[in-house]
């Protein structure tokens, strides 16, 4: 049954991602300024840092594929990055130094990455004409402000959960 949590977890932040966006105004976003909330992917790269590669590629490539159907027409776009994000955490980690601020930064790293690429791939089939400066400034700085507070927030609790999670799987 434990190990039946963490899925359940990452599954009741994907939803609460929409939901969160519905519900909460932000006072330092105006009108024309978007926040994305990406609680997701930190989810998943908390997972691949504090668990292991395997695990967080896994669920990226599986809440990446459910993001794919509930939100985009076009399938693969976020299966494939959220995987390859994880993968490319995972590299990095065991080349610096694996603590908080570190992980923090490649969260911030991965986010800013993803939106880019999210932003390039409409660019170039045509569903969005956004200058750079624009998104930039409208969607970028927002999301990242937003996605920062969030993993600030939850790095620690989130790290312990792993971490307790972790010994579990290891004792059993």
């Amino acid at each position: 049954m434990r190990r039946f949590i963490l899925p359940f977890l990452v599954l009741f932040i994907f939803i609460s991602e929409s939901i969160f966006v519905d519900l909460v105004h932000l006072p330092f976003a105006s009108e024309n300024q978007l926040y994305i909330p990406r609680f997701v992917l930190i989810i998943v790269i908390f997972i691949t840092v504090f668990m292991n590669r395997t695990q967080g590629m896994l669920f990226g490539v599986v809440f990446g594929l459910l993001h794919d159907i509930v939100y985009i027409e076009v399938i693969g776009i976020y299966l494939l990055v959220y995987a390859f994000l994880a993968y490319l955490i995972s590299k990095a980690m065991k080349v610096l130094h694996n603590n908080v601020f570190m992980t923090l930064f490649l969260t911030i790293l991965a986010i800013t990455l993803l939106e880019y690429y999210v932003y390039g791939i409409n660019y170039l089939i045509g569903t969005t004409k956004m200058p750079l400066y624009h998104f930039t400034t409208l969607r970028l700085l927002p999301t990242l402000a937003l996605n920062s507070i969030f993993a600030i927030l939850f790095i620690y609790p989130v790290k312990r959960f792993l971490e307790k999670i972790k010994v579990e799987e290891l004792d059993s």
